[in-house]
């Protein structure tokens, strides 16, 4: 790896990392080529289900694929229509997406922790075929289909993974036997630069979710990065379902590297994690900036077997260089590390400190990356200068799935995407992301948009005014979504009320966790914008005043 490094080319002020082809055909389908690894090598072991114990040959993984194929196709399934997957990792999910892969069905995972807003919202955008649920998200979904469905006309179909109800369909129907396994063909697709292979959810810079179109060709180049790690078949292991773009590519990664995938059907916690490190022998993981901060405070961490591990991937938020201290003195007697990086839904991983670590910085650019840097009038910037940050791969971004205005104004003339972050790139080729999408922050990993909220908290009686930001919490290594609130003459409006309504209408993650808070007014620039900066600062010194 001594000669992998980002070339900077002064004339158009562009950033070039390595430029890489891929070993399988770029005009291939992905169903193609998965079933053609499948083939080579039928007992290897692609997926272990730590939930079960159970796990998924080469073999049984391509014939489980084939009968989901076969069977949705027989069902009157077409290339072009829209699958909705609200599904939490399970033993048949992958079978199930990767034949939707195969046969040029489209699916949208969406979090199968969305309520019925967030899950109305995606179901309008995407107007799916079918849908595929969870059994203790079933009724969500159901709910939100019925609210997204125009009146009148025909509510698609759910069907229902491990599921013991007699009343409704049950998505495993798809895998029964067709007698002619053996002698399917994956169909060739069309240009895999055009043919959308999934529609993953973003938030954008102001509204809620998006639906992000990855292509076939996109899918093959987020495998790309499996060449950086150990040519021996590893276990790698993270929490993020297929709504997550980790999830999406781990769950795509294995048929590229060999590696098991292991999987669990429930949500983050420090005991589940080191289970699945020790008794899996876990060497590449992923986890977002928050979760890396609860195991590292859990008392087991200092004494459980790690030794495995090799790869401590951390991302989606900022990273505090004194977490990474913890995790690379956790891990180095053993040889392994912590490695950051930055991306996006649009355009993948953009940078990775793969080659070594270098304080403040997110690492060189990954293969076939470009980046710019813009100031506010859209003029190139050279090294060492914060502006924007534009990114393009050799794969262009698919837009956005039913938003053509959306998908033109993301991209500049030259197909950049605007992230709409900050950063510089250093003389050495390191990425460094100085500030965060503006307005928009993470909790846990997940976007919250804070518009979304505050246009529900103005709604609310006695409200005049409202902004919504992200404000840091130290000890869970997050930001957490605070409101203050400009009341109107004589309203009694109090933060219990606003936290009972907001409540009630949002997924967990968006809740008020960093308070709500009253002012008699709202510091704006001269043009009558909200400054948040000045928000966050305010809502600081009011919790600092409160704990003193």
């Amino acid at each position: 790896m001594a000669n992998y490094r980002t070339v900077y080319d002064e004339t158009t002020r562009t950033w070039h990392g390595p430029t890489v082809k891929h070993l399988f055909n770029p005009e291939a389908s992905m169903g193609q080529i998965m079933l053609e690894v499948l083939s080579r090598s039928p007992d290897r072991v692609m997926q272990q289900d730590m939930d079960t114990g159970r796990s998924l040959t080469y073999a049984e993984f391509r014939t489980r694929l084939i009968r989901f194929a076969q069977n949705l196709t027989t069902a009157g399934l077409r290339p072009g229509e829209v699958v909705v997957l609200a599904n939490a990792n399970s033993e048949n999910l992958a079978p199930l997406a990767c034949a939707l892969l195969t046969i040029g069905v489209p699916f949208n995972p969406l979090a199968p922790a969305f309520n019925e807003n967030d899950m109305e919202n995606m179901l309008r955008t995407t107007k799916p075929k079918l849908v595929f649920a969870d059994a203790d998200n079933y009724e969500v979904v159901r709910k939100a289909l019925e609210r997204a469905v125009p009146r009148g006309d025909t509510l698609p179909p759910i069907y229902v993974f491990e599921c013991t109800r007699d009343d409704v369909k049950h998505a495993e129907d798809f895998m029964k036997e067709t007698g002619s396994e053996e002698t399917f063909v994956a169909p060739y697709l069309g240009d895999s630069k055009k043919t959308v292979a999934a529609i993953l959810c973003s938030s954008g810079t102001s509204g809620p979710h998006k639906g992000v179109q990855v292509t076939h060709a996109a899918c093959m180049h987020m495998t790309l990065r499996t060449r950086f790690f150990d040519a021996t078949p590893a276990v790698q292991f993270n929490f993020s379902a297929l709504h997550w773009a980790t999830g999406f590519a781990s769950m795509l990664t294995p048929f590229f590297s060999g590696a098991v995938r292991l999987i669990t059907r429930k949500s983050f916690s420090e005991r589940q994690f080191l289970e699945a490190v020790e008794k899996y022998r876990v060497q590449t993981i992923f986890l977002p900036t928050a979760y890396s901060n609860a195991v590292m405070a859990h008392p087991r961490t200092k004494t459980a077997d790690l030794s495995s591990l090799k790869i401590w991937m951390i991302g989606g938020s900022h990273v505090p260089e004194e977490l990474r201290d913890r995790i690379d003195a956790l891990l180095r007697p053993t040889g392994g590390r912590s490695v950051t990086t930055y991306g996006s839904s649009e355009n993948g991983a953009c940078a990775m400190d793969i080659p070594k670590r270098k304080p403040g910085a997110t690492g060189p650019l990954m293969l076939n990356t470009m980046i710019r840097i813009v100031d506010e009038n859209g003029n190139r910037l050279g090294v060492g200068k914060q502006g924007e940050l534009l990114t393009k791969m050799s794969v262009e971004f698919g837009g956005y799935y039913g938003n053509e205005e959306a998908s033109r104004s993301a991209i500049d003339s030259d197909g950049f995407f605007r992230t709409g972050d900050i950063g510089y790139i250093d003389e050495e080729g390191y990425l460094h992301v100085v500030d965060r999408k503006k307005d928009i922050f993470k909790y846990s990993g997940l976007q919250v948009v804070p518009t979304e909220l505050e246009a529900i908290i103005t709604a609310i009686e006695g409200v005049q005014e409202v902004c919504v930001v992200g404000i840091r919490n130290t000890q869970n290594a997050t930001d957490v979504p605070a409101a203050v609130i400009v009341r109107r003459p004589d309203s009694k409006l109090d933060a219990s009320q606003v936290r009972s309504i907001v409540d009630g209408q949002v997924s967990d993650y968006k809740r008020l966790r960093g308070g709500v808070h009253f002012l008699p007014e709202l510091p704006k620039t001269q043009t009558g914008k909200i400054m948040r900066r000045k928000v966050i600062e305010m809502i600081s010194r009011m919790n600092h005043n409160n704990a003193s």
